[in-house]
């Protein structure tokens, strides 16, 4: 569903192609740091039992349903208005476009999107000819209605630079509404947060590079998944200077908005990367919305925790732990030692119980047990919701 928002992005946009730490929080703290004491012990067990409940649905919903869910009638005639009228401005045709040949329009779009071919026409071609494609629709008339497509009036845009512009305007019908039925999908106990690349190679100025995504170039969109992998929340990243600043810094402003939807106070568990996890925002999720969270952190986020150094956890080897925990916002802080050390804190566990895992050991050529605190068994298995749903 994220591609069919983002599908006709790649032919707009007045944005700069920037580097992802143009979000990096680092220099964006609060100037005055909330003083932490810490201490060594763990948090003393709370009740954090969700109190939503899972919902039951009378009937299993079709991919047809689900898409008339997302992509309304009233876009799709929208589509078609915006479409003909683009063909008649630009080049004084009739396109005639209808309802109907919209909807066979996108489901060929979709195919494609699947059965991925290195050139269009070469699905009409007499070596390939694949036929759910080529019975539905002429090679010449695809190509037609692919250059026209539109989805709103150019004349009603704001021009860049003058008050109201709008960098999304170009999709910000279809976003809009698409967003807007995500967040009727009754979200379930346990999500995270995080980024993920549309691809696209092509001309678009808020097109991004992250090189350690699957999709390295593309549209970056911050998401808000569930463990199943269903996106309840996304916000399309549009470049430096889209974010609001407020004193708790760009990272923590993204997971602040993608939440504003959930219901306060009901315990649910939320996952997100070093590049949000910061003491402050673990405490304002506790505190304000009544959200438990976790997440990697940056050494340099940890508010004065004073952990073990590195080099005595890996003299005591693979498994070894430190931790701290704060009365007062009630966070913990953990370092645990794989194959290099790793930070997490979170509003809800830490240490104990510890697990076992298997961790492949290359002296000896063999997998070894692990000792594995229970912050970190947490994160791995919740964390990536989003990734699930590409």
């Amino acid at each position: 569903m994220l591609n069919i928002v983002t599908t006709y992005v790649n032919r707009f946009g007045n944005l700069g192609l920037m580097e992802e730490t143009d979000l990096d929080e680092d220099t964006k703290v609060a100037k005055e740091a909330k003083q932490y004491k810490w201490i060594k012990t763990e948090p003393e067990p709370r009740n954090i039992t969700w109190k939503g409940s899972m919902p039951h649905y009378d009937e299993v919903q079709t991919p047809l349903d689900l898409f008339r869910m997302f992509i309304t009638e009233d876009i799709l005639s929208n589509i078609v208005d915006q479409t003909n009228l683009n063909a008649m401005r630009k080049k004084n045709l009739a396109l005639k476009l209808s309802l109907e040949e919209l909807r066979r329009f996108l489901g060929v779009q979709m195919l494609m999107s699947i059965l991925k071919l290195p050139a269009i026409r070469m699905y009409w071609e007499n070596g390939i000819r694949y036929s759910p494609v080529v019975d539905t629709m002429s090679r010449d008339r695809f190509i037609s209605l692919r250059s026209f497509f539109h989805i709103c009036d150019d004349t009603l845009m704001i021009p860049k630079g003058e008050v109201g512009h709008d960098k999304l305007f170009k999709i910000r019908r279809l976003y809009d509404v698409f967003r807007e039925n995500l967040k009727k999908i009754d979200p379930e106990e346990i999500q995270s947060i995080d980024e993920q690349m549309i691809p696209f190679k092509g001309r678009i100025k808020f097109r991004q590079y992250l090189k350690d995504k699957p999709h390295s170039w593309g549209v970056k969109v911050f998401t808000r998944a569930g463990i199943s992998g269903i996106v309840y929340d996304i916000e399309i990243y549009t470049g430096k200077g889209a974010v609001e600043i407020f004193e708790l810094g760009q990272g923590t402003n993204v997971v602040l908005r993608l939440v504003e939807n959930l219901p306060r106070f009901m315990n649910f568990k939320l996952f997100f990367d070093n590049f949000y996890t910061g003491i402050d925002l673990i405490h304002k999720l506790r505190v304000e919305y009544g959200i438990e969270s976790c997440g990697t952190i940056r050494s340099n986020r940890m508010r004065g925790a004073v952990l073990n150094t590195d080099a005595n956890m890996k003299k005591k080897g693979r498994g070894s732990v430190d931790f701290r925990f704060e009365r007062h916002s009630e966070v913990s802080v953990v370092k645990w030692y794989d194959n290099k050390p790793v930070h997490l804190a979170s509003s809800y566990c830490a240490v104990t119980p510890i697990d076992k895992c298997q961790r492949w050991d290359g002296t000896t050529r063999k997998y070894v047990e692990v000792d594995r605190p229970r912050i970190v068994r947490d994160y791995n298995k919740s964390m990536g919701g989003g990734r699930r749903s590409c």
